[in-house]
């Protein structure tokens, strides 16, 4: 399925999605690059896979769970897909876990991707994430904390992935690019802000809160 289930699926999801308009605040200069965006539940890894014109040299970053028909229902419960609190919360709970682990599992293999563990296995996530890096390929992260149904952490993001700067920088002998996208469904864009990369003479320790500073900035267009 995979690659040609992808292919498929695109003009089919983007009758049922709206198509933003990408605006690049620089142009993209070609260089390997990590994009990171916001998520706006389902609809910003859509436009990533769907819309964005460089999706097929974009493995976008998953989390390992709803990759598999076995662990998604217990990720549908954890991840907000409902008001906890809600009246019918306890149904939503019964009904919708089996129902998405059927769907949901193909539809997120099918477009590149990389695997996200949490556990010992984050490792093969760094491994394969810089091999596609040296590969010439990008990566699209989406790094926000959702904290309840629609609504996502604005103060601070999931920095792990901040690990693939240096590691890259040693490996490939230059900085790795990071652009922040901003996806506005209200005014119809995905749009591209200039890049940044670490302080070479800055250990990552040191600069993790500048650099998730500048993404959060950049994500959620705030100033400051």
């Amino acid at each position: 399925m995979g690659k040609r289930f992808y292919r498929f699926a695109v003009p089919l999801i983007r009758l049922f999605i709206p198509r933003l308009q990408v605006r690049w605040e620089v142009p993209f200069d070609g260089e390997p690059a990590v994009f990171v965006c916001n998520h706006e539940r389902a609809v910003g890894p859509l436009e990533m896979a769907v819309n964005f014109p460089l999706r097929e040299e974009s493995p976008i970053w998953i989390y390992a769970a709803p990759l598999r028909r076995e662990t998604t229902p217990d990720y549908v419960r954890q991840d907000h897909w409902w008001k906890e609190d809600g009246r019918l919360a306890p149904l939503w709970d019964k009904i919708i876990p089996p129902i998405v682990s059927l769907i949901l599992p193909p539809i997120l293999r099918s477009p590149p991707h990389v695997a996200v563990y949490h556990d010992a296995r984050a490792a093969t996530t760094m491994k394969e994430s810089l091999r596609l890096l040296q590969e010439g390929k990008n990566l699209v992260i989406f790094p926000e904390i959702p904290t309840g149904f629609g609504e996502h952490d604005r103060e601070k993001i999931n920095e792990g992935w901040l690990m693939l700067l240096p590691m890259y920088e040693k490996r490939a002998g230059r900085p790795l690019k990071v652009w922040p996208i901003h996806l506005d469904l209200v005014g119809g864009e995905i749009r591209v802000h200039a890049p940044f990369t670490m302080e070479r003479d800055i250990s990552l320790r040191d600069q993790t809160a500048a650099l998730s500073g500048r993404v959060l900035r950049g994500i959620f267009e705030e100033r400051g």
